[in-house]
């Protein structure tokens, strides 16, 4: 069946692979080519030029490494991190990587249980911080990150809520949200709507969410809500948040904290977080080379159109 170029193009935009793997590179460079050389051919450019043009920038377009400034998979320490607000000392935990419950086999340890047995109001916040260093002014920096929500996490529920979360770098939030883990009528009496999602996550306002939404994985399981928590990824994985900021100095401070909003009176000690595999990487800038030849590519196309 004949397809129109645009139909073309957006099958070969759907390839592209989530992944920095050396196989899946090469898969998306050539996913690239096949939609630049579909696009290009919708302006009758000569394949001849197209393939000279192209194969110059495939052997060129590698991308640029992208240079480590921090790595903690706590399974050994804490460094770097200092607690703030009313937690106490920081503590390393096992907790699941999947949906198959606390006694999942599959484990990791986390930075973690941060607030369980705290009392929540609206006056506390359960703050951790990471002061990084050596960071060039200018420069993009990604983080990405694993945040667990455990127990009874009530959303924007009222009374029992609200029960909020952020993530800033140097007081600026790039992610301001809100998580539940249970639905009213399921889990709940109280209307209790998660504010995130995987599109939604810099404004705590709404709208409102099933439990769990965007989550990687989660769980329901007693005695209680002890056994509720959901797992999501930050700047990893396909079609999660990609966390960055530009360095405006040689250092930044980051900074995870729950807190609490509305009327919160009825609110339970139970709820913790906890945090794994933080990663704070350089974000490359794409070759001057590359960006040559596409310019190159550019020219020769509008050259060779005015010849016509």
């Amino acid at each position: 069946m004949h397809r129109s170029n645009a139909s073309q193009n957006r099958a070969c935009a759907t390839r592209l692979v989530a992944s920095s793997s050396p196989i899946h590179a090469v898969v998306n460079r050539l996913a690239v080519f096949r939609l630049l050389f579909a696009r290009l051919r919708t302006f009758a450019v000569p394949a001849s030029l197209i393939l000279a043009a192209t194969s110059i920038w495939a052997a060129t377009s590698r991308p640029a490494s992208a240079a480590t400034v921090y790595s903690n998979d706590f399974q050994s320490n804490t460094t770097g991190f200092t607690n703030a607000g009313v937690l106490p000392a920081l503590t390393r935990t096992s907790l699941p990587t999947d949906g198959g419950g606390l006694s999942s086999p599959n484990q990791s340890m986390w930075l973690g249980r941060l607030g369980e047995n705290v009392p929540k109001s609206t006056t506390n916040k359960e703050i951790v911080n990471l002061n990084l260093s050596g960071l060039t002014p200018g420069q993009v920096y990604a983080v990405a990150f694993d945040l667990l929500t455990g127990a009874s996490w009530d959303g924007a529920a009222n009374g029992y809520g609200t029960d909020a979360w952020y993530f800033s770098v140097d007081g600026t939030r790039l992610v301001d949200t809100m998580f539940s883990n249970g639905d009213q009528g399921v889990d709940y009496g109280a209307y209790s709507p998660q504010r995130y999602s995987d599109t939604h996550y810099a404004d705590p306002n709404g709208p409102d969410v099933a439990a769990f939404t965007g989550a990687e994985f989660s769980r329901k399981e007693g005695p209680g809500y002890s056994g509720y928590y959901g797992i999501y990824y930050f700047s990893h994985g396909a079609g999660n948040p990609l966390l960055t900021f530009t360095a405006s100095g040689t250092t930044a401070t980051l900074e995870w904290a729950r807190y609490s909003g509305g009327i919160n009176s009825g609110d339970s000690g139970d709820e913790y977080w906890a945090l794994d595999n933080v990663l704070v990487n350089s974000v490359p800038e794409p070759s001057s080379l590359t960006l040559l030849v596409a310019g190159v590519l550019f020219l020769s196309v509008r050259r060779w159109r005015r010849t016509f």
